[in-house]
């Protein structure tokens, strides 16, 4: 069970690194190399292969982030609920009288 539980994990880990935007990954513009300039130049003004839109990025890295917190979290609870069940258990054999 442990091993399905931790291979659907693997799986949404390798998805949500996978589905990062194509408009992400820089692309050299066609024809030779890039002109590049040492001024400022407003993004309205840069050709549309050059532009980086950063809502797609966030979007992925706050995925990414809530994808890797909610498995956290899963594992903690888990983990506490076994450990409560041992405690639950060791209570139950030893007696209210006795010594330990």
């Amino acid at each position: 069970m442990a091993l399905v539980k931790r291979t659907v994990a693997m799986t949404l880990l390798l998805l949500a690194c996978l589905t990062v935007p194509r408009a992400a990954v820089a692309q050299p513009a066609q024809g030779g190399s890039p002109k590049q300039t040492n001024e400022y130049v407003p993004i309205s003004q840069l050709p549309p292969q050059d532009q980086l839109p950063a809502a797609p990025l966030l979007i992925a890295a706050y995925s990414f982030v809530l994808i890797v917190f909610f498995l956290y979290v899963v594992s903690l609870a888990r983990r506490l609920s076994s450990v409560q069940r041992d405690v639950d258990r060791l209570g139950a054999t030893l007696k209210p009288g006795s010594k330990p």
